[in-house]
């Protein structure tokens, strides 16, 4: 209290004193945090409710996870967060970027199941000297954290630029599951933890890598979403 007391509290957007730890009044009313509707598969906002909750994309070409939820949209306030949280040393976000995901990880949630976060490539995580998503799904699921279950077995181009079929190329066969680690997954239930998803490509390759190791049903989380 004293700390908080000479030391008040900064929005981590726009940096105006604020109460509390998370985002000032201002900056929590535009932030968009995803509500109903939305797909029921992919997570992805729609314009009005459909009978069957799925959007046209899931219909012609369903993820191969059994469903996918952002917290909110990749809008200015929440790449700010999301660039300042990978590439800014800002691990004080963690908590703020749980909470608005904790929603979405308690639907998600079910009786033995693993938390994997999406792994980095080993130069990558040395020179960012920690993986974002494994900050937030040891943050969330202390119990259930089991991030050498995952591994990215080769260094991949940033995804950043690249269209949907580049972004599917610059993936496929970046992930492998250590032979040692294979028995863990034993049809358990997983869920995947990553930052931003765009157009999916690292999570379904993930996905995708985890059920030929013989996982169970995988689920999505992420803190915001592009499109």
């Amino acid at each position: 209290r004293l700390a908080n007391t000479l030391l008040p509290h900064l929005c981590p957007h726009c940096r105006t004193f604020c109460e509390g730890e998370g985002l000032c009044a201002v900056c929590w009313k535009q932030l968009h945090q995803i509500s109903e509707p939305f797909c029921s598969c992919c997570g992805r906002p729609l314009a009005h409710a459909l009978p069957d909750s799925r959007c046209a994309s899931c219909w012609v070409a369903p993820p191969p996870l059994t469903s996918i939820r952002a917290a909110c949209r990749y809008d200015d306030i929440a790449s700010n967060l999301v660039i300042r949280y990978k590439h800014a040393d800002a691990l004080h976000l963690t908590p703020l970027l749980a909470r608005l995901m904790r929603r979405f990880y308690e639907e998600l949630s079910e009786p033995n199941q693993l938390v994997i976060p999406t792994p980095l490539e080993r130069r990558r995580y040395f020179r960012r000297r920690y993986n974002q998503s494994a900050e937030l799904a040891r943050y969330m699921a202390p119990d259930n954290f089991a991030p050498s279950l995952l591994i990215r077995q080769r260094n991949t181009p940033s995804q950043a630029g690249k269209n949907r079929q580049q972004r599917i190329n610059n993936v496929r066969g970046a992930f492998v599951v250590p032979p040692a680690q294979k028995s863990s997954l034993a049809a358990r239930p997983i869920m995947l933890i990553d930052d931003v998803m765009t157009t999916g490509a690292t999570l379904f390759e993930a996905a995708r890598t985890l059920q030929k190791s013989g996982a169970g049903p995988i689920c999505g989380l992420v803190i915001a979403r592009v499109n």
